[in-house]
C-alpha cells in the first residue's frame, strides 16, 4: 500500500515535478487521509484492482523524482 509520509511541502514539490492524472491526485489525497483501498474503490466507483494499479503507477512516478 502507498504510505505517504511526506510533509505538505515535500508533496507539493513532488507534484510540481510530476504530472499526475486527476484520478491519481485523488488517490494521493485519499492516502493522505489514510483511506483503505476498499474505501477508495467505493468512492471512485471502480474495482480494488484498478486502485491498486494506479497506486503502483503513482509509486513509480514518485520513485523517479526521489
Amino acid at each position: 500500500m502507498l504510505k505517504l509520509e511526506f510533509t505538505n511541502d515535500e508533496l507539493d514539490y513532488i507534484k510540481s515535478k510530476i504530472h499526475f492524472t486527476p484520478f491519481q491526485e485523488r488517490i494521493i489525497k485519499y492516502r493522505q487521509n489514510e483511506y483503505s483501498i476498499t474505501k477508495m474503490s467505493m468512492l471512485e466507483n471502480c474495482s480494488e484492482s484498478t486502485i491498486s494499479r494506479e497506486i503502483k503507477k503513482v509509486k513509480k512516478k514518485i520513485m523517479k523524482v526521489i
